[in-house]
């Protein structure tokens, strides 16, 4: 009865998070079944110390990055870029659109995909109906890149970030492992959209050197000083197998802390700006799954592919299909729970990293498979972009399947 109880309670959860009946946040629904998970039995007190200390760099790291980014974003560093890239097109709207495709990427995956979704998406929608263009190609480029460049690093992607922590990968193992999948990704998707959006691209359009660029002032200046000093941080921090929080902490306490003694921020409104139920969310659905486990897995005798090839095949495919379904971060945690009575190997490596190619690329295929998808769509049609689910159901039916086979065929070689 109690495994069947458990079961029920993830199921339920897994629905609420698609279904979202009333407009629900995922947050909530995560927090409901994480209650309902220690009301049957499922998880104890332990687990939840156990998991806030399993998440707590992962959630430090997170909060650090938020703080930062926000505050980069209203010191104009990012909009800096953003025009500097209209600037470098001279005019070319082929061109245009490839330096938008590269600055998503770069931002993707050296801040995370959801700088690239909250911040450079209204960005890039500005600059481009202040020069008159149809936003429409651009704005994809936007939600694609930030899911198809989120390979690369452990902090490109919340779900990278889970498997890194959980499986304790190295830094540099995990950069090394997918940097060649993430530029396939990259290459491919670029390559689909050019052709996808050809006649909506121009050959020319004007007024790319009529646009002030943003004001460098010190404020800007100690901006970008302190995220290039952060993203040294990471990489350094990364080297010697050490917290990532650190730097993110540091980076970003240390510039909210020079902005609130100079009165450039309010704390209020820096507070208001963290996407708090995110926090709820990690933990609820980390306590769901631990229940699962419980119940379970940890019963059973699972047989898994004993080659990395199959096993790349299984876990890709799966956590696609899966993050259409529930979400990709639910699909990435129940893919840990397995990942954890897989024993070790390179059958085991080759899951690990299929489920981040599945769970970072699959989701694309559908405007709820991601949170950062939604976020997007609901960025977009604020603006009174008109983009239909029907319309984006078409452009990710042709992207998503070739961009998830070219990483696959890129990472099988990694893994060789």
């Amino acid at each position: 009865m109690f495994g069947w109880l458990t079961l029920a309670v993830v199921a339920a959860t897994l629905l609420l998070i698609l279904v979202r009946p009333r407009g629900i946040s995922e947050a909530w629904v995560a927090a409901g079944g994480a209650l309902l998970m220690l009301v049957v039995g499922g998880v104890g007190l332990r687990d939840v110390r156990d998991i806030l200390a399993q998440t707590g760099n992962v959630l430090l790291f997170l909060l650090g990055m938020m703080v930062l980014t926000d505050l980069v974003e209203r010191a104009g560093v990012f909009a800096w870029l953003a025009e500097a890239a209209a600037r470098l097109a001279r005019g070319s709207g082929l061109l245009l659109f490839c330096n938008v495709f590269l600055l998503g990427a770069v931002v993707t995956a050296l801040l995370s995909l959801d700088v690239t979704i909250i911040t450079l998406t209204p960005i890039v929608f500005a600059l481009t109906s202040r020069r008159k263009l149809d936003p429409l190609p651009y704005m994809f480029a936007c939600t694609f890149v930030a899911n198809t460049a989120s390979l690369i690093l452990p902090v490109s992607n919340l779900t990278n970030l889970l498997v890194y922590s959980q499986l304790h990968l190295g830094f540099f193992a995990f950069a090394g492992r997918m940097w060649l999948p993430n530029l396939a990704a990259v290459v491919v998707n670029l390559g689909v959209f050019l052709l996808l959006f050809r006649r909506s691209l121009p050959r020319r359009f004007g007024g790319a050197t009529d646009v002030a660029m943003p004001e460098r002032d010190w404020w800007f200046r100690t901006a970008a000083l302190v995220l290039g000093a952060t993203l040294l941080g990471l990489l350094a921090l990364g080297l010697i197998d050490r917290p990532l929080a650190w730097a993110a902490m540091l980076g970003g306490g240390g510039l909210l802390a020079i902005g609130l003694a100079s009165g450039r921020v309010r704390a209020r409104r820096v507070v208001r700006e963290v996407s708090w139920p995110l926090f709820v969310f990690v933990v609820g659905m980390f306590l769901v799954v631990r229940g699962f486990e419980h119940a379970w897995l940890s019963r059973l005798d699972l047989t898994l592919p004993t080659t990395p090839g199959a096993a790349l095949v299984l876990s890709a495919l799966g956590n696609a299909v899966g993050s259409n379904v529930v979400n990709n971060v639910p699909m990435t945690l129940l893919s840990l729970a397995v990942l954890n009575h897989s024993g070790s190997g390179p059958s085991r490596e080759a899951l690990a990293y299929g489920t981040l190619l599945g769970a970072n690329i699959g989701p694309t295929l559908t405007t709820y498979g991601s949170l950062a998808t939604m976020l997007w769509l609901t960025i977009v049609r604020k603006r009174g972009l008109a983009i239909s689910t029907g319309l984006y159901l078409r452009i990710a039916a042709v992207t998503m399947p070739l961009v998830l086979a070219a990483a696959m065929g890129a990472l099988w070689l990694t893994l060789r």
